[in-house]
């Protein structure tokens, strides 16, 4: 799977703040049958108004980058939006084949960026390092907001917080779901 850059910000958009290396923020999208074109390309023109964007958004079968990797993104509330080097959403779907195909692709690239930034491979534990839904962020004061993602999305698609965790520290493999760097 290779990103796309249609709706990546450009330099005058975003944040020019690098960001730390804590964790890897897990979103996912509430918008039913989104694609990740469409909010990707709705958090693009939606910069100078509403000021929310993550680095990556994934579907099925796209990848479209938004902030730049390695940069503050406004996606998980403060503090935790200058604490990772990477926000992911996931698009939600009805069609469980489309779904899961979704997750193993988001699933992999947690890994991948965890791996690029030295991040454990660790689900919302007690430190303050690894990877993190965005409901582990508000539950622990690290956000601002009061989103419980991806965790309804997940429950929907019968993955618990251990099957989550054990696909993050495995992952999957396979020609279908291989990052593109």
């Amino acid at each position: 799977m290779k990103r796309n850059y249609k709706y990546a910000l450009s330099d005058n958009e975003g944040s020019s703040h690098l960001a730390k290396r804590n964790f890897i923020v897990a979103h996912s999208t509430a918008t039913p049958n989104g694609e990740a074109w469409a909010v990707a390309r709705n958090m693009k023109t939606g910069i100078n108004t509403s000021q929310t964007y993550v680095h990556l958004v994934i579907d099925d079968e796209n990848i479209y980058q938004v902030g730049e990797v390695g940069y503050d993104a406004w996606g998980a509330g403060m503090p935790a939006n200058s604490m990772a080097p990477v926000q992911i959403e996931l698009c939600e779907f009805t069609n469980h084949k489309r779904a899961m195909k979704a997750y193993k692709h988001y699933v992999n690239w947690l890994r991948w960026s965890a791996k690029k930034y030295g991040i454990p491979l660790t689900l919302d534990n007690d430190k303050p390092t690894g990877i993190k839904t965005h409901a582990w962020l508000v539950q622990h004061g690290y956000s601002n907001t009061n989103h419980t993602d991806p965790w309804g999305y997940l429950t929907k698609l019968g993955i618990s917080k251990a099957q989550f965790a054990k696909d993050l520290k495995k992952g999957f493999s396979g020609k279908n779901i291989k990052n593109t760097k």
